[in-house]
């Protein structure tokens, strides 16, 4: 009796083991900031950019990255739309606002990735190369434009040189060969074809903060549009990870928001200099 009593208690452990441990539905494709971003086909080594933040909006979450990723203006044929990540495709481009200023500094260089059904993002930055991340990786807030100081100690996520860090160096007006320009801030960052898009980050005593997106190389390194700028742009906000869920469609945390910089302002240089859309 004894023998069969403890055969039937394992036989119902086993079965509770097998039914919890398996989920009710298939989980979707999870994207991370940082992840790569195949574009018309899986594992198009002819044309891909990097993932940026996830950010939300009263239309729904979308994944922020750079605009020249679908084109110089507008957004390209259907299927040159479509977005693969690290082994499947995961959304589609629905918006691209490449807007390249000739006489002014009003420019802008972003595109906004929509998830498929069933797919999800969490705001935990990765390096695609080797997949570490800066502390654990969650994103808890970001710098304003008015928090960023020369020399600040910055980091970037791309698909082609994974993990580099350097400094902020200047605010600087970028051209390139098509006559086009951007206003974006500059860094010692180093970064190759392909990362655009990435997420720029800083890791200090706030966490992971979220700093803008990659654009360009110029002026001897990196050039990004901070993240202030992408959020003005399409009226979005960050979600970040909170302590129950990392993620970002059921985070209900507000994100840390420094205003203030410690250290010298950022220089302004409006003489153009010639760069490179990564």
């Amino acid at each position: 009796m004894l023998r069969r009593l403890i055969t039937s208690s394992l036989a119902v452990m086993a079965l509770l083991l097998a039914t919890t441990a398996t989920p009710a539905v298939a989980a979707g494709y999870m994207f991370k900031p940082g992840h790569p971003m195949f574009l018309e086909k899986k594992n198009n080594l002819n044309k891909y950019c990097t993932g940026g933040y996830a950010v939300r909006g009263s239309s729904g979450m979308f994944i922020a990255t750079a605009g020249h990723c679908f084109g110089i203006a507008g957004l390209p044929p259907a299927a040159q739309r479509i977005v693969y990540g690290t082994d499947t495709r995961f959304g589609y481009a629905i918006r691209n606002d490449n807007v390249g200023d000739y006489w002014g500094d009003n420019s802008f260089d972003g595109a906004l990735v929509q998830l498929d059904s069933g797919n999800d993002a969490q705001q935990i930055v990765v390096d695609p190369l080797t997949g570490r991340s800066p502390g654990n990786g969650r994103v808890t807030g970001y710098y304003r434009n008015s928090a960023l100081s020369q020399g600040f100690v910055i980091g970037k996520m791309g698909r082609t040189t994974g993990w580099t860090e350097g400094v902020v160096t200047s605010w600087q007006v970028i051209t390139y060969d098509d006559g086009m320009r951007d206003y974006l801030l500059c860094s010692t960052v180093p970064a190759a074809g392909g990362d655009s898009g990435g997420p720029v980050w800083r890791w200090d005593a706030n966490g992971v903060m979220a700093i803008g997106i990659v654009v360009s190389g110029g002026n001897g390194g990196m050039c990004f549009n901070p993240i202030e700028n992408v959020l003005s742009r399409f009226g979005a906000w960050l979600p970040v990870f909170a302590a129950s869920s990392a993620t970002t469609t059921t985070s209900a945390a507000q994100p840390r928001v420094v205003t203030e910089r410690v250290g010298p302002a950022v220089p302004v240089n409006l003489t153009p200099v010639r760069g490179e859309r990564l």
